[in-house]
């Protein structure tokens, strides 16, 4: 062979090796970066202790649900929830403690909703949920069995063993609303009166009846 044919040919050769580990680097930092911004994406919107989705990122998905609920009229119901005397289980048995209680109840009501409900961490230890096409009725049946699976959860630390309860409050969007504010007002008002009345509960919010004029007269 011609001894600059055969230059030549070495010479594409090394550029041809060149480049497959040029692509090679760009095909793994590309997908580095991508891992990267998944990541990025998904402490954005998640509660980095208990895995349930963060307030802001709650509010914006909620918004669009409404929105969807509104334009083909379906029914949607919500649900806040709240763990009974948590404050009490951080005094007496400490923050770090405290955080378990927190992922295990997150992870309990997590595994019992569907897929389809949005869930969140709304405040320290208050969760909401938002169940797309459910009425009040599937709303407090899903709520009870998320009360039932939440006080058999069990905590154990060095001295002894714990439970814990949750109190729900559950509302349905009204005929008319147009609002998600207003949908989950309601439902935090129902949480108000499960803890007002002894805790552990669900309670549903229910439209306050007209005053009767023979009872006022």
């Amino acid at each position: 062979m011609d001894p600059q044919v055969a230059l030549l040919l070495r010479r594409l050769e090394r550029e041809r090796l060149a480049r497959k580990q040029a692509e090679k680097i760009v095909e793994e930092r590309s997908r580095e970066l991508f891992e990267k911004n998944r990541e990025l994406e998904k402490l954005s919107s998640t509660d980095p202790l208990t895995g349930l989705h963060n307030r802001r990122h709650f509010g914006a998905s909620a918004r669009v649900e409404f929105e969807r609920v509104l334009r083909f009229d379906l029914k949607l119901s919500a649900i806040m929830m709240d763990i009974d005397h948590f404050k009490r289980v951080n005094d007496r048995f400490g923050h770090a403690m405290g955080d378990t209680v927190l992922v295990e109840v997150a992870g309990a009501c997590k595994t019992g909703i569907r897929v389809t409900d949005l869930h969140a961490r709304y405040g320290g230890e208050e969760f909401c949920f938002l169940l797309p096409e459910t009425g009040l009725d599937g709303a407090r049946i899903l709520a009870e069995r998320l009360r039932v699976s939440v006080a058999g959860l069990h905590f154990t630390t060095d001295s002894e063993s714990f439970s814990v309860t949750a109190s729900f409050g559950v509302a349905e969007r009204l005929a008319g609303e147009n609002s998600i504010e207003d949908l989950l007002g309601r439902s935090d008002k129902a949480l108000y009166d499960a803890k007002r009345e002894g805790r552990n509960r669900v309670v549903t919010w229910e439209a306050p009846r007209p005053a009767n004029p023979q009872e006022s007269g």
